[in-house]
């Protein structure tokens, strides 16, 4: 049984806006909180360009291991390390993809962005199933959302998604496999893994704004995988969001590890 009561306390708490999607993958048994509430995406985006480079590669009109450099226009601030290395290093397309997710390195995701294009990543997503999953603008593009162009996704899609990987029916099992294992390396572990035993792997992808906090991944138990992405938004501080993530993944992982 998952722990729908203790679930729905501690959200209970959080003073913002939460939505929740939960998933046993074994059982298929599934409890969601406002899974449709569509939510600003921060770096949760990054996963559907992950899948929408992947799809391109598949059909032989990206080449991974191409070597490429970052446009001094897609040097933007915030999470990463690209923008304050050399401007004339030449990553290959996967290690920029690698770095997107592991470390949301926002140089990388807008360089990503004009390689795959966002029709392209908008697109794919529709055939994945991503009802309200939409690509408007580049990281830290502060213009664009004032315009009203932002990033937008819901725990239904993202869910959707994760188990779409786990069941290797994103572009095909190898490339879902090769998603996931990007995944299982993200360095950001404050949120979904920070109250688990370290030795527990999960593919997640973190994202963040101001007042805003959400992680999204997969969980592989020896005995167990489950979904569990968590969104929150509209926060009294972006502190109590991430107390709610790390509260509700503990005690899902306390009833399922058994």
């Amino acid at each position: 049984m998952l722990p729908e009561k203790q679930i729905l306390g501690i959200l209970g708490d959080c003073d913002g806006e939460v939505g929740l999607y939960l998933e046993d993958v074994v059982t298929g048994e599934l409890f969601t909180v406002n899974q449709d509430r569509v939510f600003p995406s921060a770096s949760v985006i990054k996963i559907p360009i992950l899948a929408a480079l992947f799809n391109l590669a598949g059909q032989d009109k990206v080449n991974l291991t191409a070597e490429i450099t970052i446009k001094p226009e897609n040097r933007v601030g915030g999470c990463g390390v690209l923008s304050e290395l050399n401007p004339g290093l030449r990553p290959t397309v996967l290690d920029v993809a690698t770095l997107m997710i592991i470390q949301s390195d926002n140089a990388a995701t807008n360089e990503l962005i004009d390689l795959v294009g966002m029709d392209t990543v908008n697109d794919f997503a529709r055939t994945l199933g991503l009802q309200h999953t939409l690509l408007q603008r580049k990281m830290m593009d502060g213009e664009a959302v004032k315009e009203g162009r932002d990033n937008f996704t819901c725990p239904r899609d993202i869910g959707r998604l994760l188990r779409s990987l786990v069941e290797g029916k994103v572009v095909s099992r190898e490339a879902s496999v090769k998603m996931l294992e990007i995944m299982k390396r993200q360095q950001l572990r404050n949120k979904l893994p920070a109250l688990l035993p370290e030795d527990v792997t999960i593919a997640h992808k973190t994202g963040d704004l101001d007042r805003l906090e959400h992680d999204v991944g997969v969980f592989f138990l020896p005995e167990r995988t489950y979904i569990l992405a968590i969104f929150t938004n509209k926060l009294s501080s972006n502190m109590a969001g991430i107390d709610v993530i790390n509260r509700v993944s503990r005690v899902v992982y306390d009833v399922l590890k058994d």
